[in-house]
């Protein structure tokens, strides 16, 4: 049951607050604070002020509700402790509005707590709706999950829908909420009994279970009913019972499944895997030739072949590429030739310049020619003379002298004349050898020096080129080969696995 409202009764001074100017109708009138007192007194219409007030409260917040009720919350915060048993509500010019008084205490403030009033006020002769609350400077808390205060009832469809934490749920809603999900009127009276069942062997008799299924189900409890061909459904989610041993698996993980080894030729334990033994033997490697037994290695890029006899099985093959061949020919150009020519350079002429190479002089010498002698004669002259007057003076000497006389260092005189006749006659001579030898000829040094060059120009010109026909002709081509050792597929990478 919802706690009784609060009946205010309102002054005369507060009805005549509620008059308008005119005497015309009624206005609006602001409350804009509450006094509090632990006075106990009959509230009096004619009452003005609030007996044994305490003190007035600015903190409260309200509205009207229905025609005749007002909601009033009021908060003190402060260390203040008193008791409350009579409340008034006065407005902004301090008239004394409506009052209202018990003789229990209505509410007790100490001062290690706060404060706070929320009741419903009823008027019995006033609208609620004429009452208005002033400035007031505080709300109420929302109600959350941790912290009481002020909740928004859900409406039907938001209890239906249920995803907002902060409404709260009626009677209504919840109803509606049930309906939408179990049908109206839900549940029957049958799913009332199941729900009302406290055993599960209750609710198989509910339902009309009986025989095995009233017994103790699952894996390993030997009921009939569970098993396939004699086994367990466990068995059948085993890679052994998916693969038979010794069966290849391409797989698109990047790590064997379960039940198989990855085909990389590894040494594995023969007791470990006896059925994998049992089925390929040392086809692919003995290992150890004990314990330990080989499966079979894929190399990178290669892939499975057929084997068309047993002999060939784990035999690897390099693979071939079908025979043919490449051929080629480069275009026949026919007979034809290529012109072509320099550009001109303008008029001009080219310059250079020896290097200095220093004061310097350069040596040469003449063959040799072996021991040799010269001969030769004179031209014939006839006959003739050949006259003396050829006087000489010799300084202390005289003249006229014509020989020197030895000691007597005298000299002889000649008066001039000529010679005899000799007749007509020639002379030969020769000269000495002078054994084998050369001569050596030496070049003068002209000092450091060098040598100008000079280009002379030979006006704007152009040089043809001319290349010569090579007439009809065609060229040989060779296609060099390319490609690894072996034959590989194109493809994508995936693993090879071996079950077990």
């Amino acid at each position: 049951m919802p706690s009784p409202a609060l009946k205010l009764i309102v002054t005369h001074a507060g009805r005549a607050a509620l008059v308008s100017p005119d005497h015309g109708g009624t206005m609006k009138v602001a409350v804009t604070s509450i006094g509090v007192t632990a006075t106990a007194f009959t509230p009096d219409p004619k009452q003005t002020a609030l007996p044994g007030e305490i003190k007035r409260l600015t903190t409260f917040t309200g509205g009207a509700t229905a025609a005749d009720t007002l909601h009033v919350t009021i908060r003190d915060l402060s260390t203040d402790s008193y008791s409350v048993r009579g409340i008034g509500l006065y407005l902004e010019d301090g008239t004394l509005f409506a009052v209202f008084c018990q003789a229990a205490v209505l509410v007790e403030k100490s001062t290690q707590a706060g404060m706070l009033i929320a009741a419903d006020t009823i008027f019995a002769d006033i609208a609620a709706s004429s009452i208005v609350f002033g400035d007031t400077n505080f709300q109420l808390n929302l109600a959350t999950t941790d912290t009481p205060g002020l909740v928004r009832l859900a409406t039907d469809q938001e209890t239906i829908t249920g995803n907002d934490a902060r409404i709260a749920v009626t009677p209504k809603g919840l109803l509606a909420a049930l309906n939408d999900r179990l049908g109206s009127a839900a549940p029957s009276v049958f799913a009332k009994k199941l729900i009302a069942a406290a055993k599960d062997v209750d609710v198989r008799a509910l339902l009309g279970l009986k025989s095995a299924a009233l017994k103790d189900e699952g894996h390993g409890n030997g009921l009939d009913a569970d098993l396939l061909d004699g086994k367990e459904g466990a068995f059948y989610l085993s890679a052994r019972t998916r693969y038979i041993p010794g069966q290849i698996i391409v797989y698109a993980g990047n790590a064997a499944p379960s039940g198989t080894l990855l085909c990389n030729g590894t040494a594995v334990s023969r007791a470990n895997y006896a059925d994998l033994f049992s089925a390929i033997g040392t086809i692919y490697g003995k290992g150890d030739g004990v314990t330990t037994f080989n499966v079979p290695k894929f190399a990178a890029g290669t892939t499975v072949v057929a084997a068309d006899s047993a002999e060939t099985v784990g035999v690897t093959v390099s693979g071939a590429v079908m025979a043919h061949s490449h051929s080629g020919s480069i275009a026949n150009g026919g007979v034809h030739a290529h012109g072509g020519s320099t550009g001109g350079a303008g008029a001009h002429g080219h310059s250079a310049s020896s290097s200095a190479v220093g004061d310097h002089a350069h040596s040469a010498w003449t063959d040799q020619q072996g021991w040799h002698g010269h001969t030769g004669g004179t031209s014939w002259g006839g006959d003739h003379t050949h006259p003396q007057d050829g006087r000489t003076t010799y300084p202390g000497y005289g003249t006229n002298r014509i020989g020197y006389q030895g000691a007597s260092q005298s000299w002889m005189q000649y008066d001039g004349g000529t010679t005899g006749v000799a007749g007509g006659h020639n002379h030969s001579f020769s000269t000495d050898g002078n054994g084998t030898h050369g001569h050596n000829v030496g070049i003068g040094g002209a000092g450091a020096h060098a040598h100008d060059i000079t280009v002379g120009g030979v006006g704007d010109h152009a040089h043809t080129v001319t290349i010569n026909q090579g007439g009809d002709h065609s060229h040989g081509l060779t296609i060099n080969s390319t490609g690894g050792a072996v034959n590989l597929a194109a493809g994508v990478s995936m693993l090879f696995c071996i079950a077990y």
